[in-house]
């Protein structure tokens, strides 16, 4: 049974929508790379999930009492003498009724931030944003989610700490990380899915499967769009002939490249892709 569930989603904050009826359903046990280009939406999804963003439209379903911890790119960290005492206003800690369990996640999260190299008495407003980013996840782990949202997680980490990140989450077994890193994607997916043109396409295994798959897919997209495009061509020249297209026994026609044209200004083309090697 799905612990997450996204059906029919709209949202929008411009001309064009980042969802458009998307839908999307996870399992427990899985390990999901979000990805797409920028600007598509990807952190608003996992906003959405984390139930800091709401949809416009659609509906969103986790399972019951489904504990979820999200680590923004950018983590905000409450002010506070020192970061643990900050990282417990983050975490809602001190809200915890049961001591014992409020002790053992103050235990925790002490042990996590040793784990990531973080000073815990440091004070937050003089951490660099590598020291917040590590603080931030240790935070994540200490409170133990059943689904953990990291957005762009590798941002700001050296390769311990994103050597640290990829043991942890292996041991995580369920999250969902939007990243542009292929590598650590690579090491870390058991399942890829990509936001592209307002829709949820998923791909099983990880970042160099998705991407054999994904090459055979716009070649076949490619060859599809090309038939269309010759049959519209013809479409509309036959109708400039004009006085063939006004016969009755033509309307249907007509009535058909009415709706291809409106099929051809609502397609929504993939933008090309830049490769840079250094």
């Amino acid at each position: 049974m799905p612990i997450v569930t996204l059906a029919d989603a709209q949202l929008a904050y411009g001309e064009l929508p980042l969802l458009d009826r998307a839908s999307f359903a996870m399992e427990a046990g899985e390990r999901i790379g979000f990805i797409g280009r920028n600007g598509t939406g990807k952190s608003s999804l996992l906003g959405v999930i984390a139930g800091t963003a709401a949809l416009d439209d659609g509906e969103l379903r986790k399972r019951d009492g489904l504990r979820v911890v999200m680590v923004e790119q950018e983590p905000k960290l409450p002010h506070a003498p020192t970061l643990h005492a900050s990282l417990l206003l983050r975490g809602h800690i001190p809200a915890i009724h049961d001591e014992r369990e409020r002790w053992r996640t103050e235990a925790r999260l002490s042990e996590f931030l040793h784990r990531f190299g973080v000073d815990e008495n440091l004070s937050p407003a003089a951490a660099s944003g590598g020291e917040a980013k590590r603080a931030a996840l240790a935070l994540a782990f200490a409170l133990q989610p059943e689904l953990l949202l990291l957005d762009e997680p590798t941002n700001h980490l050296d390769i311990d700490g994103i050597a640290q990140l990829e043991n942890l989450l292996m041991k995580q077994s369920t999250a969902i990380v939007v990243t542009h890193d292929r590598a650590f994607l690579d090491r870390f997916a058991t399942r890829i899915v990509e936001l592209d043109r307002g829709l949820l396409r998923g791909y099983p295994g990880n970042y160099t499967d998705f991407e054999r798959r994904k090459e055979g897919e716009l070649a076949a997209e490619a060859v599809a769009r090309r038939k269309f495009d010759k049959f519209w061509r013809e479409e509309e020249a036959w109708i400039r002939r004009g006085i063939e297209a006004r016969r009755t026994r033509n309307e249907g026609r007509v009535t058909r490249l009415m709706r291809l044209r409106e099929e051809r200004a609502a397609r929504r083309e993939r933008l090309g892709r830049v490769k840079l090697a250094i």
